[in-house]
């Protein structure tokens, strides 16, 4: 199979199948011309909120094609993407990337099936993720710099404090803060002070993003979208808020126990570092955990608030911000409560 990475000036629908189909055959032509165009089957899977995902068969190998949704580039950067995810291919992380188009990638295809939150929430799950998380971080270079913050300011400068729809607008105006810098500010600045390490991070460990390979028992992470260098803590604080589920409404009584979060960090350590895991490192890492979940939530929070004025997709993205940013001030508000006490 071919391995150089290919650039296609194509585009495929996101609304007709048939057209997405005929570019896709073309795009195959040249990508893979020793298959036979009429006999190549397609499958989709989207689950992401952003993206349309489908696979190309011919035989017994498959490749994947990941159509981006109308205006994602404002929240997500395309170019960190590529770059991104050729690096984990390099270390085997991801799957191989084949080439792009003008509104997507196309991809290998990694063996497994996509968890379901039920499976997530099984504990014996919890140690593959911990460990796979922990081989991540210990594998992939970083300079040491996070852009976790950069990147919120970012989407606040694409979102526009006037929405078109008025009750949209009444919606924005009672449930968040005119000065969404200033809560960008206020958390970086105890973040910075907490001194966690920084590493290659996912950044979006939800459910659909964690395949399981039932014969080899491993686990594999896909879509690096959002991956970027970030706080180690951040990764494992963001999947942590994952539990919720993203269909409808979050519902955040599902997340992890204190208990089942303090063994998934301790499981952490021990494949990341085991010379150095000691209960030191592991109070300070549960202890800066509320910090960092709030962190999380607000992140997507934000990124929500952008999608609600941009995406085409049919998801309440405003709801959504709003849940995410309650959980926002319910986490900083825990951790503001445990440093005080100390």
């Amino acid at each position: 199979m071919a391995t150089e990475f290919q650039t296609f000036n194509e585009d495929l629908s996101l609304t007709s199948q048939t057209d997405c189909e005929k570019s896709a055959r073309g795009i195959l032509a040249k990508l893979r011309p020793e298959w036979t165009s009429s006999e190549i089957k397609f499958e989709y899977f989207s689950v992401g909120i952003t993206n349309k995902i489908f696979s190309a068969g011919f035989g017994t190998e498959h490749v994947i094609f990941r159509v981006f949704g109308h205006n994602t580039s404002k929240v997500i950067d395309r170019e960190n993407e590529v770059t991104a995810w050729r690096q984990l291919a390099e270390h085997g992380f991801a799957a191989p990337l084949y080439g792009k188009f003008n509104n997507g990638l196309i991809c290998g295809f990694l063996e497994g099936k996509s968890l379901k939150i039920e499976q997530m929430r099984d504990s014996r799950f919890h140690m593959n993720i911990a460990k796979r998380i922990a081989q991540l971080h210990a594998s992939v270079p970083t300079n040491g710099k996070t852009l976790v913050f950069e990147k919120m300011q970012e989407f606040l400068r694409q979102l526009d404090p006037k929405f078109e729809d008025a009750k949209k607008q009444e919606f924005f105006e009672k449930h968040f803060p005119k000065d969404l810098v200033a809560e960008i500010e206020k958390v970086e600045k105890l973040v910075i002070k907490s001194k966690e390490p920084v590493a290659f991070c996912h950044n979006d460990l939800l459910v659909h993003n964690i395949v399981f390979n039932g014969e080899t028992k491993r686990i594999e992470f896909i879509d690096y979208e959002y991956a970027f260098p970030n706080y180690a803590l951040y990764d494992i604080a963001n999947h942590f808020c994952e539990y919720a589920g993203v269909e409808g409404t979050p519902d955040y009584t599902k997340c992890l126990t204190k208990d089942e979060k303090w063994l998934f960090i301790n499981d952490y350590l021990h494949f990341k570092d085991s010379k150095n895991h000691c209960d030191v490192r592991m109070k300070a890492m549960y202890k800066h955990l509320p910090l960092f979940e709030a962190t999380a939530h607000l992140f997507w929070a934000i990124w929500a608030l952008v999608q609600a004025q941009n995406s085409t997709i049919d998801f309440d993205y405003l709801t959504y911000a709003h849940a995410r940013y309650e959980q926002y001030e319910k986490r900083f508000q825990k951790y503001i409560r445990t440093i005080s006490q100390h």
